[in-house]
C-alpha cells in the first residue's frame, strides 16, 4: 500500500458541510471478484461510522478497469474519522494484489458535490455560472413537481410543515437521483 493510499487529503470544509469522496483505482485482470468483495467488506466496515451517508460504486465500462467508489459522510471531521480508522487501515493492507498503479482521489464538500463527477480529470472545474443555471433549472422543477405530486395529502398542512416535506425530498433527489444524472448528460457543457 503506497502513501498515497494511506491517507486522503481532505479539504479543510465547514463542519457542517457533507463530504463526498470519490476513490478510482484500475483492478487487475481477474481479480474482479476478489475486488467486489474488497469493496462489500470495507463498505460495510465505513457504515458503522458516525456520520455515514452511504456509497456507490461506478464498475468499469467496457475496455476499461476503473472503479470508481465513492463515499458521502456528513461532515469532515466524521470523513477524517474513517479516513485515519485502523479498521480502514486494516481493510487497505488487503487490496494489495487486487490493483494496479496508484488510487485516484477527489474530494467535494456541500453544494459543489452534485457536480462532482468521478469521470471527468482532476484539474477541470465545473464553471460557476453554468452551476448555477443547472441548480436553478433543477431545483424549479422538482419545488413544481414535489408541490404537485404531494399537494392531495400534504395541499392542507401549514406553510412550515409543506416546506420541510418539500425542501427535504427536493434535497434527497438532487444529491441521490437527479444531479448524478444531470451532470452525466451536460458534463462536457459544464466542465473547461
Amino acid at each position: 500500500m503506497s502513501q498515497s493510499e494511506s491517507a486522503i487529503e481532505l479539504v479543510a470544509a465547514p463542519s457542517q458541510d457533507y463530504v463526498t469522496v470519490s476513490v478510482g483505482r484500475d483492478v487487475i485482470a481477474g481479480r474482479e471478484r476478489d475486488y467486489e468483495k474488497w469493496i462489500s467488506g470495507i463498505t460495510a466496515q465505513s457504515s458503522l461510522f458516525a456520520g455515514h451517508l452511504g456509497v456507490n460504486v461506478l464498475r468499469p465500462t467496457a475496455g476499461s478497469r476503473r472503479y470508481t467508489v465513492i463515499y458521502r459522510f456528513d461532515n469532515i471531521a466524521h470523513a477524517e474519522a474513517w479516513q485515519q480508522s485502523s479498521q480502514r487501515q486494516q481493510w487497505m493492507t488487503k487490496i494489495d494484489g487486487m490493483v494496479d498503479g496508484e488510487a485516484e482521489f477527489k474530494t467535494a464538500t456541500g453544494l459543489e458535490a452534485w457536480f462532482d463527477f468521478p469521470q471527468v480529470a482532476g484539474n477541470k472545474q465545473p464553471v460557476k455560472w453554468r452551476m448555477s443555471i443547472v441548480l436553478m433549472i433543477v431545483v424549479y422543477n422538482l419545488i413544481i413537481a414535489i408541490n404537485y405530486l404531494l399537494a392531495p395529502w400534504i395541499g392542507d398542512w401549514g406553510l412550515h410543515a409543506r416546506t420541510a416535506i418539500v425542501v427535504t425530498l427536493q434535497v434527497l433527489l438532487m444529491t441521490y437521483l437527479v444531479m448524478p444524472r444531470v451532470t452525466h448528460y451536460i458534463k462536457g457543457w459544464l466542465y473547461v
